[in-house]
């Protein structure tokens, strides 16, 4: 049943990612936007609205970017192209719906499925703490960018927001590899112990 699950899940992903991002349906912009809105709808069912917002709110940095650069290569006809704007509003769809679906995709598969899988011992080690430290990590790439936005370090600096944003990856990736060395050592740490008792 677990097996069942996940690799619906992971079809569901392959589809999305044939049809919408590698496939016939990228530049149709109706049904990138509709499909925006039915994965936030689904994602506010899920953990509710606040969760739903944070997740907009931590891919709108990257919308800006792609919509700022459209905007200057548009201005400046880049290559002799007329359609960066466009360019840049499709990917602007496209990246929001990309993380949105993997996050719910990923999300969707609890510790019950994992242990259900049939994996052999080390690879069901490896998706048990990847799952534990998503969980851990992803509520810290927000409390980051909460404290990068007050500190005063990067004020009146040129390419500020860059570099709170670059700030905010280093955090990110240095809080991940500590994450997942603990988890391990407890998961390994509970592992023992449980074998030790009758």
């Amino acid at each position: 049943m677990a097996g069942l699950k996940v690799l619906t899940i992971f079809g569901l992903l392959s589809a999305f990612f044939g049809l919408f991002v590698f496939g016939p349906w990228y530049g149709r912009m109706e049904l990138q936007a509709a499909l925006l809105a039915v994965l936030l709808a689904a994602a506010a069912w899920r953990g509710g609205l606040r969760s739903a917002w944070r997740a907009l709110l931590f891919v709108l940095p990257f919308v800006l970017s792609l919509l700022a650069f459209g905007l200057v290569f548009q201005w400046l006809e880049l290559m002799g192209r007329t359609d960066w704007l466009h360019d840049s509003l499709l990917k602007a769809l496209v990246f929001p719906n990309s993380f949105m679906i993997v996050k719910l995709g990923l999300e969707a598969i609890t510790f019950r499925d994992i242990m259900g899988l049939p994996l052999r011992p080390g690879a069901r080690r490896y998706a048990i703490v990847l799952k534990a430290v998503m969980e851990k990590c992803t509520p810290l790439l927000h409390r980051y960018r909460f404290f990068m936005d007050l500190t005063p370090h990067f004020a009146g600096r040129r390419s500020g927001r860059f570099l709170r944003l670059c700030g905010v990856i280093v955090a990110a990736y240095i809080s991940i590899y500590q994450q997942t060395e603990k988890t391990l050592e407890l998961f390994d740490h509970r592992t023992r112990h449980l074998r030790k008792e009758p």
